[in-house]
């Protein structure tokens, strides 16, 4: 599903270079739920921000359901982005003026889908969340949990095939971010791809992958016996 062959990322100001990845070599298969876990500045933002086509690497190949990422001009990137990708982020980023059905309504409009359509969808994931008797409310009467909840919903609604969640419960209490965590899971065991930034190793552990990086390097950790070895680092 997403296959990255020695992806580098490096940024040039006056002359130096920073090298935010190296060599990054990673599968991740159809169904999977990867978390991923490292020091700040480690480069796991610019990860997350080249797997979701935000950014292009600098060197290396990705493949995303086959497709060369590379030869992607940037609406053939928006356009798959668009139509495989889901994102949730740590600071929800909801539209305050607007209730939860119409923040879950904004990335649907997009797509051009009828209104029947829409509030099919808008309704289904709502209440897959635990909002829909609470879909008129605004933003500002949630909270951050619940708040987090609608996000998801919203990421939801467009059926990505994964989605990539960018420290989804940094700014909720460690029982909300239980509660956002065990939905995350269910939205995974329904066949949901997801791949997980969050700096709590109790809730990486409770992904079916974890991948660790530090100075642009992966390594994947394994539970054996209920402690984490590295296997390897590319």
């Amino acid at each position: 599903m997403l296959t990255m062959n020695k992806i580098s990322k490096s940024f040039i100001t006056d002359d130096v270079a920073t090298h935010a990845l190296r060599d990054i070599q990673l599968h991740v298969n159809e169904g999977d739920f990867v978390s991923v876990t490292g020091p700040s500045g480690s480069g796991k933002t610019t990860f997350l921000n080249i797997a979701g086509l935000l950014e292009t690497s600098s060197s290396g190949e990705y493949l995303l359901d086959g497709e060369d990422i590379a030869k992607l001009n940037d609406s053939g990137r928006s356009r798959m982005r668009n139509q495989k990708i889901g994102f949730i982020f740590q600071s929800f980023n909801l539209i305050p003026d607007l209730n939860l059905f119409d923040n879950v309504d904004v990335p649907l409009r997009y797509r051009g889908l009828n209104a029947s359509e829409r509030k099919k969808r808008i309704e289904y994931h709502l209440d897959q969340v635990g909002l829909a008797s609470r879909m008129k409310h605004l933003p500002s009467q949630l909270s951050g949990g619940q708040q987090q909840r609608v996000a998801i919903a919203r990421a939801l609604a467009t059926s990505p095939r994964f989605l990539l969640a960018d420290e989804p419960t940094g700014n909720l209490d460690s029982q909300m971010a239980q509660s956002v965590m065990s939905l995350l899971e269910d939205i995974n065991k329904a066949g949901t791809t997801i791949l997980m930034v969050t700096h709590d190793p109790s809730l990486a552990a409770r992904a079916k992958r974890q991948i660790y990086i530090k100075d642009g390097h992966v390594s994947e950790l394994t539970n054996q016996n209920s402690n984490l070895h590295l296997v390897g680092e590319a």
